[in-house]
């Protein structure tokens, strides 16, 4: 389904993440915006009320120069002056039609808060004592109100405080409103334009990561669709592979890689069952075709005898394959108990020597070995036996008669170099390849004795112990089989 797809959660995600993006943005600059607006209308009426003062006194000083120079200079005083209160209601009156205060409602106050005039026929709460106090200390102040102006609609307004203080006094009070429509008015359209933008940017912006999400997945769609016409039959069949450096070009080389193991695994097994019904049938059928000779008549006791010889001989050939194949089998599960301990591999392979001296004396063989003295190594001393065991034994059965096998022990840097040498054909560069593999013998002709396990468990005993086995070989000039383990510090 298409709410479970990669992509579906991808989109989501993405949508998700934009949106509280969007809304932490949006919310910031509406946030910013109202700050500065408010700010704005503070610092436009902080300046009309600066300008209001600055206007009653030029008015208040022409007065007093007009006025009789002889009059006490009292008189002047602001203070509870009924003169002041003359001019700045006179101030007022002039100001009603000036274009600059036609939004702004202004009123002048007594020192002690009452009105003196008003710009407007508009009722103003009194000063509370709290902001008084506040003014006789010379703090301006900002408030928020809300009055009814011939509407049932209330109107809100942006009111300034502001003393004007003369000889450490308050000589009288500016307050100054304006109505806050237009910021509010601003602020309503911004909330609208965000709350539409934001939902459409997300669901264009959705629709558009869905269509792209669609063209990079569609590489892993087609992987999905050859993926399944791969079977156990058809596994020579290859992911194509997208010509891109991304993440799903490097995803389809590694399918086209596991389907490659899979398909030389599958390849193996299936030479591998050939080659162990090859092998078993070889000796079942010897075995059957005795025993069946043997019942179509009475026989003697000596060929009863040499029957079930010969029987015994079959039977324990095919134990000898059935016990090499639980062997590896061991080594590929990896539950083989490698009991590692101290071994002097040059005494270890001296005693080998000297158990295949008769097999080597048989075909005048001679078989020379070169000793690193005082090198060691943890390991299974049973399990390196059977593997150099194993390779002495190739080396002279390989190599004619009166020829030479050498085995040469020495340390390279942190590693322990046994090589086996022998003077027989030699080995193909096309067969080394292939000769670690199970059931593999260069006889093609399986007349040897042998069953092609032998380095094929050599190999996995020398990695069981953290090494391995290499082969270097010119035909004819014989074979040499290089192991490399561990050496102990």
């Amino acid at each position: 389904m298409f709410i479970q797809s990669v992509r579906f959660k991808i989109i989501l995600w993405y949508m998700l993440i934009l949106t509280i993006a969007l809304l932490v943005f949006s919310l910031v600059l509406y946030q910013n915006f109202s700050h500065k607006a408010s700010e704005g209308i503070n610092d436009l009426l902080r300046s009309r009320a600066k300008g209001i003062e600055y206007s009653i006194d030029t008015y208040w000083e022409t007065e007093r120069l007009e006025a009789n120079q002889s009059a006490k200079r009292e008189r002047f005083v602001k203070q509870d002056n009924i003169n002041f209160v003359k001019i700045a209601q006179r101030w007022v009156d002039d100001k009603n039609t000036d274009p600059g205060l036609v939004n702004f409602i202004v009123r002048i106050l007594d020192g002690k808060g009452n009105l003196i005039a008003s710009s407007k026929n508009v009722s103003l709460k009194g000063l509370t004592s709290n902001i008084f106090h506040s003014l006789e200390n010379g703090k301006e102040h900002f408030e928020d109100i809300h009055i009814d102006v011939n509407s049932s609609k209330p109107i809100s307004l942006r009111v300034f405080t502001t003393p004007v203080i003369e000889n450490n006094k308050v000589a009288y009070i500016v307050q100054i409103g304006t109505p806050l429509g237009a910021m509010h008015s601003d602020l309503n359209n911004l909330r609208l334009l965000l709350l539409i933008l934001l939902p459409s940017t997300v669901l264009v912006t959705g629709l558009s990561g869905a269509f792209l999400a669609k063209l990079a997945l569609k590489p892993v769609h087609d992987m999905i669709d050859t993926i399944h016409q791969i079977t156990a039959e058809n596994l020579k069949l290859r992911i194509n592979i997208p010509h891109t450096k991304d993440e799903i070009n490097s995803l389809a080389l590694t399918f086209n890689e596991m389907i490659g193991r899979l398909d030389e695994a599958f390849t193996s097994q299936r030479q591998f069952m050939e080659d162990i019904s090859h092998e078993l049938k070889t000796p079942l059928s010897i075995l059957k075709g005795e025993l069946e000779v043997t019942l179509k008549r009475i026989r003697s006791a000596k060929e009863y005898e040499d029957t079930l010889q010969s029987s015994l001989q079959e039977v324990n050939r095919i134990n000898r394959i059935v016990e090499s194949l639980l062997i590896l089998a061991r080594f590929d599960t990896k539950t083989v108990v490698i009991e590692k301990l101290p071994v002097n591999l040059g005494d270890l392979i001296r005693d080998i020597i000297e158990d295949v001296r008769v097999l080597a004396e048989q075909k005048s063989i001679a078989v020379t070995f070169k000793d690193a003295q005082g090198y060691s190594m943890l390991g299974d001393k049973a399990q390196l036996k059977r593997l150099f065991l194993n390779l002495l034994d190739n080396a002279i059965k390989y190599t004619p008669h009166q020829g030479q096998v050498s085995v040469d022990v020495r340390v390279e840097r942190n590693d322990l170099q046994v090589e086996v040498a022998d003077s027989g054909v030699g080995i193909s560069p096309k067969e080394a390849t292939h000769i670690f593999n199970r059931f593999y013998r260069i006889d093609k002709s399986r007349a040897s004795a042998g069953f092609g396990l032998g380095l094929s468990i050599a190999q996995s005993i020398a990695r069981a112990h953290g090494g391995d086995i290499k082969v270097r070989s010119n035909i004819p000039q014989g074979s040499v089989f290089c192991v490399t383990l561990p050496v102990l510090k």
